[in-house]
């Protein structure tokens, strides 16, 4: 990987001298001879650093005014950017640079077109300069991806996986991309040697990524789950959105076990949670279960609900799968018309799978995760308080929403359930209900006593899925709240944290690294990519969060970074987990924070 090391070459001058043939006077004046002098302040940069370059015209009576052009064998695609003035310009190159390359800065005498002067400038393979680095080593093996997104012009899902070697370069990889505006794009390759990464003291880090049908694209992460130094996970986001007016996008990403590499590491039950959209720009959201064995799905079970048109209950669905020795694979399953699937291996009890038929009204573009179910299945199986995180978006008013609560079962069929709720901007703190439930063998659960009460599945005692049965398509997760009581001290040391939610295309999305001291002080640094554009490095400082074991629900609480006004809502999940609401946000998303 090209050096990040912000210190410039030595100054250079290169200068090139015309003769004018004659005695006639240029630009006005009377002289003979015109001299152009071009000066670089370095002449090898990196990328997103900006190079000074300044022109002098010397001649009787001149005139020094100059044009300036850029050339060589990346322009104009990866050119860089030249802005000038009359007689300088100031030469940017782009913030990712996939190969090293050399451009070539040229002024021209306005007096006289046909005299020139140029300066060569290398920039080398390199991430741009404010991407936090010197940690490489935290990022090390092969990790899976999945970010979901838009912008303008509709929806996307990306999923893929990289190979890191831990000193900041990507040795491999593999995408896949699904979106509502082109043809899906497959096995999309990452070339060795072009793709880098970076790494801070944080654990923030940026990652340039270029595939093989000659895309570039910029992401900003925070990692967390460390063991031995190694990264297991973090959040990810799309940052090369400059104007936008571009694509955003959001996700994780997961270390990846390659002993799962293979068809025969799929085996069981496995639950899954999708969600995505359909032809017709409403949010669509399926949930399910179904038995794999030896290349082969049955028994499944499945609800859907696509903005508002439910299919509940669907038994007998059926298909395939197979996985290849690099941990993408492909999946069938009979649902509607039958609907295929590109999968990433994490482990064998835990994939990620992205819908790879062209969007249509029989065929939602959707993507999720597949979980191995564990234990035995009754109403005993929800029997303790779980932490739910809901997202949804209601196409007719354009209404994203997200929700974060408390589900509280008694292991009879009985519960409670506290929900913070925003859809749009309007806020709900605390909407309580009373419920009751009941659970399949396979893990599949009704529920009854609200409106529109949304169908469970199980993975395990007290988490799974949820899918909706309302027109905003609500969709989420749920886990079981574990390491009570809580209070301030409960949340202690570094987290990485990112946005998650509906209609990313028109919001912010933002990743960040995060301190608790375990007395109420936090303090970070994050990245935004929102439709003003991009801002990286934001340092949060002087912010205060707030839980007390006495409070309702149980690790209910809130974070503080604006003087008390409009604070964010957020449950404890563990000491290693919480979930945040922005009360106020219009376009609402869930914060997720992770140890």
């Amino acid at each position: 990987m090209g050096s990040l090391n912000k210190s410039l070459a030595s100054f250079f001058a290169l200068t090139l001298l015309f003769c004018l043939a004659g005695c006639g006077a240029i630009g006005g004046g009377g002289g003979s001879n015109l001299t152009i002098t071009v000066q670089a302040q370095s002449t090898s940069i990196q990328a997103g650093l900006s190079d000074s370059v300044n022109s002098t015209v010397m001649h009787a009576g001149g005139n020094p005014a100059v044009t300036w052009s850029l050339s060589g064998a990346t322009c104009p695609n990866n050119c860089g950017a030249l802005s000038s003035t009359t007689k300088s310009a100031t030469y940017t190159p782009a913030e990712f640079v996939p190969v090293t390359f050399q451009v070539n800065i040229t002024a021209t005498a306005v007096a006289d077109t046909s005299k020139s002067a140029s300066v060569a400038v290398t920039v080398n393979h390199s991430l741009g300069v404010d991407c936090p680095s010197g940690s490489e080593a935290a990022l090390a093996g092969q990790y899976a991806f999945l970010l979901r997104g838009g912008g303008p012009g509709g929806f996307m899902v990306l999923v893929g996986s990289i190979t890191a070697d831990g000193k900041g370069n990507i040795t491999s990889g593999l995408e896949d991309i699904n979106s509502n505006v082109a043809s899906p794009q497959t096995g999309l390759t990452l070339p060795s040697g072009q793709s880098l990464y970076t790494v801070g003291s944080d654990n923030r880090g940026c990652l340039g990524l270029v595939n093989s049908q000659n895309t570039l694209n910029i992401y900003r992460f925070a990692l967390s789950s460390f063991s031995a130094g190694i990264a297991g996970a973090g959040r990810i986001i799309e940052f090369d959105d400059t104007t936008g007016n571009g694509t955003r996008s959001e996700g994780f990403l997961v270390q990846q076990d390659a002993a799962a590499f293979a068809s025969s590491a799929i085996q069981g039950n496995y639950v899954f949670g999708l969600v995505g959209g359909d032809s017709s720009g409403g949010r669509y959201a399926s949930a399910g279960v179904c038995t794999a064995n030896a290349g082969s799905f049955s028994n499944g079970n499945i609800d859907t609900d696509d903005a508002g048109v439910l299919e509940t209950n669907l038994q007998g669905i059926s298909g395939g799968y197979s996985v290849a020795a690099t941990g993408r694979g492909t999946m069938n399953l009979s649902t509607g018309s039958g609907q295929n699937f590109v999968v990433y291996m994490i482990s064998g009890s835990r994939f990620i799978a992205l819908a790879s038929d062209a969007l249509d009204s029989t065929h939602p573009l959707q993507s999720g995760q597949f979980e191995l179910q564990s234990g035995a299945f009754d109403n005993a199986a929800l029997n303790a308080a779980s932490v739910l995180a809901l997202t949804s978006f209601d196409s007719t008013s354009s209404a994203p929403g997200a929700a974060v609560g408390v589900f509280a079962p008694d292991g009879t069929g009985n519960a409670t359930q506290v929900l913070d709720i925003n859809v749009g901007g309007t806020y709900t703190p605390t909407q309580s209900s009373v419920l009751t439930y009941d659970v399949s063998p396979n893990g599949r659960v009704t529920v009854s006593g609200p409106a529109q009460p949304p169908v469970f599945y199980l993975s395990g005692a007290n988490s799974g899925f949820v899918v909706g049965t309302d027109a905003a398509a609500t969709f989420g997760s749920f886990e079981p709240q574990t390491g009570g009581p809580f209070s301030d001290a409960s949340l202690s040391g570094t987290y990485s944290y990112g946005t998650d939610g509906a209609a990313v295309g028109s919001r912010l999305t933002a990743v960040g690294s995060t301190t608790f001291d375990g007395m109420q002080n936090v303090q970070g640094t994050e990245d935004d990519s929102s439709p003003a554009g991009l801002v990286p490095n934001i340092s949060v400082s002087n912010a205060q969060y707030s839980f007390s074991s006495s409070s309702s629900p149980a690790g209910r609480g809130t974070l503080d970074t604006s003087n008390n006004i409009n604070p964010s809502v957020a449950y404890i999940v563990s000491p290693t987990k919480v979930i945040y609401l922005n009360p106020p946000a219009t376009k609402p998303r869930l914060v997720v924070v992770e140890k």
